[in-house]
Protein backbone atom coordinates (compact mmCIF):
# COMPACT_ATOMS: atom_id res chain seq x y z
CA UNK A 1 0.00 0.00 0.00
CA UNK A 2 1.46 3.25 -1.25
CA UNK A 3 0.76 6.08 1.50
CA UNK A 4 1.31 9.20 -0.65
CA UNK A 5 -1.74 7.90 -2.96
CA UNK A 6 -3.39 7.32 -0.33
CA UNK A 7 -2.83 11.49 0.63
CA UNK A 8 -3.58 11.78 -3.04
CA UNK A 9 -7.06 10.31 -2.39
CA UNK A 10 -7.89 12.42 -0.35
CA UNK A 11 -6.45 15.75 -1.34
CA UNK A 12 -3.85 16.19 1.13
CA UNK A 13 -0.51 17.90 -0.90
CA UNK A 14 2.40 16.18 1.26
CA UNK A 15 3.37 14.29 4.08
CA UNK A 16 3.35 16.31 7.62
CA UNK A 17 5.08 14.84 10.92
CA UNK A 18 2.41 14.40 13.65
CA UNK A 19 0.30 17.44 14.70
CA UNK A 20 -2.89 18.81 15.55
CA UNK A 21 -3.03 20.69 12.30
CA UNK A 22 -1.86 18.33 10.32
CA UNK A 23 -4.36 15.60 12.16
CA UNK A 24 -7.57 18.14 11.40
CA UNK A 25 -6.49 18.38 8.07
CA UNK A 26 -6.35 14.43 7.51
CA UNK A 27 -9.67 13.46 9.41
CA UNK A 28 -11.73 16.59 7.67
CA UNK A 29 -10.56 15.79 4.29
CA UNK A 30 -11.14 11.67 4.44
CA UNK A 31 -14.86 12.59 5.37
CA UNK A 32 -15.43 14.98 2.40
CA UNK A 33 -13.73 12.83 0.05
CA UNK A 34 -14.40 9.16 0.70
CA UNK A 35 -18.39 8.54 1.55
CA UNK A 36 -19.71 6.27 4.49
CA UNK A 37 -21.50 3.93 2.02
CA UNK A 38 -22.90 0.36 2.43
CA UNK A 39 -23.39 -0.21 -1.50
CA UNK A 40 -20.96 -3.65 -1.80
CA UNK A 41 -22.99 -5.50 0.48
CA UNK A 42 -26.09 -4.77 -1.39
CA UNK A 43 -24.41 -5.54 -4.50
CA UNK A 44 -23.88 -9.04 -3.66
CA UNK A 45 -20.38 -8.34 -2.34
CA UNK A 46 -18.85 -8.82 1.25
CA UNK A 47 -17.41 -5.76 3.60
CA UNK A 48 -13.92 -7.29 5.21
CA UNK A 49 -12.21 -6.82 7.88
CA UNK A 50 -8.83 -6.37 5.60
CA UNK A 51 -6.95 -3.08 5.16
CA UNK A 52 -5.04 -4.02 2.26
CA UNK A 53 -9.26 -4.41 0.63
CA UNK A 54 -10.46 -1.28 2.37
CA UNK A 55 -6.80 0.28 0.28
CA UNK A 56 -7.82 -1.35 -3.26
CA UNK A 57 -11.05 -0.53 -2.96
CA UNK A 58 -10.93 3.00 -0.99
CA UNK A 59 -7.68 4.40 -3.04
CA UNK A 60 -7.64 2.39 -6.35
CA UNK A 61 -11.00 2.24 -7.19
CA UNK A 62 -12.37 5.30 -5.64
CA UNK A 63 -15.20 4.49 -3.83
CA UNK A 64 -16.49 4.99 -0.25
CA UNK A 65 -16.51 2.46 2.88
CA UNK A 66 -18.43 1.52 6.04
CA UNK A 67 -17.02 2.15 9.32
CA UNK A 68 -14.42 -0.86 9.63
CA UNK A 69 -12.87 0.27 5.77
CA UNK A 70 -12.64 3.79 6.50
CA UNK A 71 -11.56 3.99 10.16
CA UNK A 72 -9.07 0.66 9.36
CA UNK A 73 -8.14 2.52 6.52
CA UNK A 74 -7.20 5.66 8.59
CA UNK A 75 -5.83 4.21 11.84
CA UNK A 76 -2.95 2.37 8.79
CA UNK A 77 -2.50 5.90 7.79
CA UNK A 78 -2.18 7.47 10.50
CA UNK A 79 0.33 4.64 11.95
CA UNK A 80 2.35 5.28 9.13
CA UNK A 81 2.20 9.04 9.48
CA UNK A 82 3.90 8.14 12.91
CA UNK A 83 0.86 8.97 15.49
CA UNK A 84 -0.44 7.48 18.45
CA UNK A 85 -3.35 5.69 17.58
CA UNK A 86 -6.12 3.61 19.83
CA UNK A 87 -8.79 1.27 18.69
CA UNK A 88 -11.88 1.29 20.94
CA UNK A 89 -15.38 0.13 20.44
CA UNK A 90 -18.29 2.43 20.30
CA UNK A 91 -21.91 1.31 21.12
CA UNK A 92 -24.22 3.66 18.89
CA UNK A 93 -27.66 4.79 19.90
CA UNK A 94 -30.31 2.67 18.08
CA UNK A 95 -32.70 5.39 18.18
CA UNK A 96 -34.64 3.24 20.74
CA UNK A 97 -35.36 4.20 24.04
CA UNK A 98 -33.18 3.18 26.24
CA UNK A 99 -31.35 0.75 23.42
CA UNK A 100 -27.47 0.76 22.55
CA UNK A 101 -26.33 -1.71 19.74
CA UNK A 102 -23.59 -4.06 20.32
CA UNK A 103 -20.14 -2.80 20.41
CA UNK A 104 -19.26 -2.47 17.22
CA UNK A 105 -18.46 0.79 16.22
CA UNK A 106 -14.51 0.99 15.50
CA UNK A 107 -13.67 4.50 16.44
CA UNK A 108 -10.05 5.95 16.87
CA UNK A 109 -7.83 7.53 20.07
CA UNK A 110 -5.08 9.88 19.05
CA UNK A 111 -2.46 10.28 21.85
CA UNK A 112 -1.12 13.98 20.57
CA UNK A 113 0.56 17.19 22.60
CA UNK A 114 -0.47 15.33 26.20
CA UNK A 115 -4.31 15.33 25.35
CA UNK A 116 -6.66 12.20 23.74
CA UNK A 117 -8.24 13.54 20.74
CA UNK A 118 -11.20 10.98 19.48
CA UNK A 119 -11.39 10.64 15.21
CA UNK A 120 -13.93 8.88 13.59
CA UNK A 121 -14.03 9.04 9.81
CA UNK A 122 -16.64 5.75 9.64
CA UNK A 123 -19.89 7.31 10.38
CA UNK A 124 -22.09 9.58 8.37
CA UNK A 125 -23.69 11.87 10.57
CA UNK A 126 -20.58 12.58 13.35
CA UNK A 127 -17.87 14.70 13.98
CA UNK A 128 -16.10 16.30 11.21
CA UNK A 129 -12.67 17.37 13.50
CA UNK A 130 -11.35 15.26 15.84
CA UNK A 131 -12.81 16.38 19.41
CA UNK A 132 -11.01 16.25 22.88
CA UNK A 133 -11.68 13.77 25.43
CA UNK A 134 -13.01 16.47 28.16
CA UNK A 135 -15.71 16.02 30.14
CA UNK A 136 -18.49 18.62 28.94
CA UNK A 137 -16.53 19.70 25.87
CA UNK A 138 -18.57 21.40 23.61
CA UNK A 139 -17.64 22.33 19.96
CA UNK A 140 -18.91 23.72 16.45
CA UNK A 141 -17.70 22.49 13.49
CA UNK A 142 -19.16 22.83 10.11
CA UNK A 143 -22.16 24.33 11.61
CA UNK A 144 -23.04 21.43 13.78
CA UNK A 145 -22.30 21.15 17.63
CA UNK A 146 -20.60 18.18 19.27
CA UNK A 147 -20.84 17.36 23.15
CA UNK A 148 -18.29 15.05 24.42
CA UNK A 149 -19.24 13.85 28.41
CA UNK A 150 -18.68 10.83 30.69
CA UNK A 151 -20.60 9.37 33.08
CA UNK A 152 -19.63 6.13 35.10
CA UNK A 153 -16.09 5.79 32.70
CA UNK A 154 -18.25 5.49 29.46
CA UNK A 155 -17.58 8.38 27.48
CA UNK A 156 -20.86 9.65 25.30
CA UNK A 157 -20.58 11.77 21.97
CA UNK A 158 -23.77 13.99 21.47
CA UNK A 159 -24.98 16.12 18.63
CA UNK A 160 -27.19 18.62 18.98
CA UNK A 161 -30.47 19.30 17.33
CA UNK A 162 -33.12 21.52 17.43
CA UNK A 163 -35.07 20.26 20.58
CA UNK A 164 -32.13 19.59 22.57
CA UNK A 165 -29.34 16.62 22.22
CA UNK A 166 -29.20 13.53 20.77
CA UNK A 167 -26.80 10.77 21.60
CA UNK A 168 -24.92 9.51 18.77
CA UNK A 169 -22.62 6.51 20.86
CA UNK A 170 -20.81 5.66 23.71
CA UNK A 171 -17.72 3.95 24.37
CA UNK A 172 -14.89 3.12 26.87
CA UNK A 173 -11.70 3.68 27.16
CA UNK A 174 -10.94 -0.46 26.75
CA UNK A 175 -8.07 -0.75 24.12
CA UNK A 176 -9.04 -3.16 21.23
CA UNK A 177 -7.23 -4.38 18.18
CA UNK A 178 -8.77 -3.81 14.86
CA UNK A 179 -8.91 -7.66 14.44
CA UNK A 180 -10.95 -7.79 17.15
CA UNK A 181 -14.04 -6.75 14.96
CA UNK A 182 -14.14 -9.72 12.34
CA UNK A 183 -17.40 -10.86 14.03
CA UNK A 184 -18.94 -7.73 14.47
CA UNK A 185 -17.84 -7.26 11.13
CA UNK A 186 -19.91 -10.48 9.83
CA UNK A 187 -22.78 -8.99 12.27
CA UNK A 188 -23.59 -5.86 10.71
CA UNK A 189 -23.91 -7.54 6.75
CA UNK A 190 -26.27 -10.26 8.66
CA UNK A 191 -28.60 -8.53 11.22
CA UNK A 192 -32.00 -7.00 10.67
CA UNK A 193 -30.71 -4.27 13.91
CA UNK A 194 -27.55 -3.01 11.60
CA UNK A 195 -28.20 0.29 8.96
CA UNK A 196 -25.67 -1.57 6.53
CA UNK A 197 -27.87 -4.77 6.11
CA UNK A 198 -31.35 -2.75 6.11
CA UNK A 199 -30.48 0.29 4.03
CA UNK A 200 -28.07 1.00 0.91
CA UNK A 201 -26.85 4.27 1.62
CA UNK A 202 -23.94 6.37 0.67
CA UNK A 203 -23.42 10.00 2.36
CA UNK A 204 -21.02 12.92 2.30
CA UNK A 205 -20.75 16.19 4.44
CA UNK A 206 -21.21 19.04 2.74
CA UNK A 207 -20.52 23.02 3.58
CA UNK A 208 -23.05 23.33 6.23
CA UNK A 209 -25.27 20.08 5.68
CA UNK A 210 -25.10 16.86 4.09
CA UNK A 211 -26.04 14.93 0.95
CA UNK A 212 -27.21 10.90 1.50
CA UNK A 213 -28.37 8.47 -1.16
CA UNK A 214 -30.78 6.06 0.86
CA UNK A 215 -32.96 3.07 -0.94
CA UNK A 216 -35.10 5.11 -4.04
CA UNK A 217 -34.06 9.10 -2.11
CA UNK A 218 -31.49 11.34 -2.62
CA UNK A 219 -31.71 13.30 0.97
CA UNK A 220 -29.86 16.78 0.75
CA UNK A 221 -29.78 18.37 4.12
CA UNK A 222 -28.93 21.74 5.01
CA UNK A 223 -28.42 23.89 8.42
CA UNK A 224 -30.56 26.82 8.97
CA UNK A 225 -28.84 30.58 10.54
CA UNK A 226 -30.76 29.46 13.59
CA UNK A 227 -29.29 25.98 13.83
CA UNK A 228 -32.32 23.78 12.50
CA UNK A 229 -32.47 21.66 9.60
CA UNK A 230 -34.29 21.72 6.25
CA UNK A 231 -34.31 18.43 4.09
CA UNK A 232 -34.99 18.21 0.90
CA UNK A 233 -36.07 14.60 -0.55
CA UNK A 234 -35.82 13.51 -4.13
CA UNK A 235 -37.54 10.01 -5.18
CA UNK A 236 -35.34 7.91 -7.30
CA UNK A 237 -36.16 5.61 -10.17
CA UNK A 238 -33.29 2.57 -10.27
CA UNK A 239 -32.08 4.25 -13.49
CA UNK A 240 -31.24 7.09 -11.72
CA UNK A 241 -29.53 5.64 -8.85
CA UNK A 242 -26.25 4.85 -10.85
CA UNK A 243 -26.39 8.93 -12.28
CA UNK A 244 -26.95 10.37 -8.61
CA UNK A 245 -24.44 7.91 -6.99
CA UNK A 246 -21.57 8.75 -10.47
CA UNK A 247 -22.38 12.50 -10.03
CA UNK A 248 -22.60 13.29 -6.77
CA UNK A 249 -20.38 10.88 -4.96
CA UNK A 250 -17.78 9.82 -7.71
CA UNK A 251 -19.19 6.40 -7.52
CA UNK A 252 -19.12 4.54 -10.22
CA UNK A 253 -20.52 0.26 -9.61
CA UNK A 254 -19.31 -2.66 -10.96
CA UNK A 255 -22.07 -4.84 -10.11
CA UNK A 256 -25.77 -4.24 -10.02
CA UNK A 257 -27.42 -2.73 -6.82
CA UNK A 258 -30.18 -3.80 -4.97
CA UNK A 259 -31.89 -1.18 -3.24
CA UNK A 260 -32.99 -1.79 -0.24
CA UNK A 261 -34.62 1.23 2.28
CA UNK A 262 -35.96 -0.72 5.81
CA UNK A 263 -36.49 0.01 9.65
CA UNK A 264 -33.56 -1.31 11.55
CA UNK A 265 -35.22 -4.09 14.51
CA UNK A 266 -34.33 -2.98 18.17
CA UNK A 267 -31.09 -4.51 18.98
CA UNK A 268 -30.67 -7.92 21.16
CA UNK A 269 -31.19 -6.43 24.96
CA UNK A 270 -27.59 -8.94 25.40
CA UNK A 271 -25.46 -5.96 24.33
CA UNK A 272 -26.65 -3.02 26.49
CA UNK A 273 -24.57 -4.13 29.32
CA UNK A 274 -21.07 -4.97 27.27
Amino acid sequence: MDLKLYLQRIGVDSLQPPSLTALRELHYQHLISVPFESLSFHCGERIFLDVEISYEKIVRRRRGGCCYESNGLFLWALQELGYHVVVHAAQINSNFPGLFGPPSHVVLVVKLDGRKWLCDVGFGEGIIFPIPLEDEREEEQNGWTFLMREEEEEWYLDKKVENGWRNIYKFTLTERRFEDFVEMCDYHQSSPSSIIFCKSFCSLPIPRGRVTYIGHRLISTELTAGGGTVKTTRDLTEEEIPEVLRDKFGIVLSRKLVPKDEDPTPPNYDYQHE
